[in-house]
């Protein structure tokens, strides 16, 4: 007897299924079953058998092949083959095989189902193909009834189906992330064309009133020149350096922004970095009237951070720190007082850095606005770059910068650096 002799030996099963559920016009296009056998007769009896078959309102397309290459040539032109019913010995021992890895691997089709057919299972054992190839189900022509191929069928479409919607939700969700991200990116770039530009006009405006600076004392320079006054050209010398150091100011705050884009981790002591700006006050003479004091605790051993980086930050709230207490009226004995505190929490696992004046202060309107850039309490004083920068160093470090601060009282700034870094 033929392998189509006892195929499908139970044809009363299918015709009953059928008769008890029409195929239905639903619309949507048959699957599309590709039968590969060298037996034409497995063809034709195949066709006959599933020729009424419907699943989910949808019908069949068959297509035949007979050999791997057959095979391989209507694969390529119908790569939205649902299932594949496939012959293992044919032209060779292992041609069905040989399809199945072009499937999978040439052509990348993971979602194909594929039923390995065989009438000579000791050519392909069903355990080593199951564990070796990437197979949905393994039947010899001897025990495939048409119950058994009919409910293979029945769940390869059903698995088929369920990896398409998943593959088309997915390709969906995709495409509208992509083009979620698309929209963002172009907001994102339109609101950063709009901060470079906000920030061009800021600095063009800060530099335009230095040079207005510099033009008064340039002017005060020459009619004293002419006049051959001392007392006016002194006043204009002054009004020159005065610009001459706030642009210089202004110009280190520029690049200060972006030197600090990446931080340097390396192992150095916060207690020495302290003692150094409390000295650089102290000594230089840039605080006048104002006492620049530190507490430091010296238990504090060295940490991972950017000396150079908190150096410029401690230095930025320090000069803010005495400028808020130049100016200020003190009752006797009273002056201006800063003083900068190191000192450790170890339970939250901080080291603190506190900078405390008892200069003018701060009104809270003022307090929510001091990290944004450009904007100051100093009015021409001031150019508004050195607190957003201060503030960028510490979060760099993985820290937080915290502000308390009373109108008339003064302010305490606040640098919480962590006591241990991976």
């Amino acid at each position: 007897m033929s392998d189509s002799d006892n195929l499908f030996c139970d044809e009363s099963f299918l015709r009953e299924k059928v008769e008890a559920t029409p195929a239905e016009a639903s619309g949507k296009s048959n699957w599309k079953l590709m039968v590969v056998d060298d037996d034409e007769e497995v063809h034709r009896m195949t066709g006959a058998a599933l020729r009424d078959f419907t699943f989910d309102g949808r019908g069949l397309d068959f297509i035949y092949a007979s050999s791997a290459k057959e095979a391989k040539a209507a694969l390529n032109n119908h790569p939205d083959t649902a299932l594949i019913v496939l012959d293992v010995v044919m032209e060779t021992e292992y041609a069905g095989l040989d399809v199945v890895k072009y499937i999978r691997e040439v052509l990348n089709n993971k979602f194909m189902r594929i039923i390995l057919r065989t009438g000579q299972p000791g050519m392909a054992p069903e355990n080593d193909v199951i564990v070796n190839y990437d197979i949905n189900d393994y039947k010899t022509k001897s025990e495939l009834t048409i119950q058994r191929l009919y409910t293979s069928i029945v769940t390869c479409l059903r698995s088929y189906n369920d990896l398409v919607r998943l593959d088309d939700a997915y390709k969906k969700l995709k495409k509208e992330a992509e083009e979620r991200i698309l929209i963002e990116k172009q907001l994102a770039e339109k609101e950063y064309q709009a901060a470079i530009g906000m920030a061009i006009t800021q600095i063009v405006h800060g530099a335009k009133n230095i040079l207005n600076a510099l033009k008064g004392g340039e002017y005060m320079i020459n009619t004293a020149l002419k006049k051959n006054d001392n007392e006016l050209l002194l006043k204009g010398w002054d009004a020159a350096k005065t610009g001459i150091s706030r642009m210089s100011a202004l110009t280190r705050d520029l690049l200060d922004v972006s030197r600090f884009n990446q931080i340097e981790f390396k192992y150095g002591s916060l207690t020495t970095l302290a003692e150094e700006v409390i000295g650089m006050f102290q000594d230089t003479g840039d605080s006048p009237g104002v006492e620049v004091s530190g507490e430091i605790d010296k238990s504090i051993p060295p940490l991972l951070f950017d000396y150079e980086a908190i150096h410029t930050a401690l230095m930025n709230l320090a000069s803010n720190s005495i400028d808020a207490c130049s100016g200020k009226q003190y009752t006797d004995p009273e002056k201006g007082r800063v003083i900068i505190r190191v000192h450790s929490d170890v339970e939250s696992g901080f080291v603190n850095l506190d900078v405390e004046d008892n200069g003018h202060g701060m009104a809270e309107e003022d307090i929510e606005k001091i990290f944004v850039l450009f904007y100051s309490t100093k009015n021409a004083k001031g150019n508004g770059l050195g607190l957003p920068i201060t503030k960028k160093i510490v979060e760099g470090h993985g820290g937080t910068l915290e502000v308390t601060s009373q109108k008339g009282r003064g302010t305490m700034f606040r640098i919480r650096l962590p006591l241990k870094r991976q």
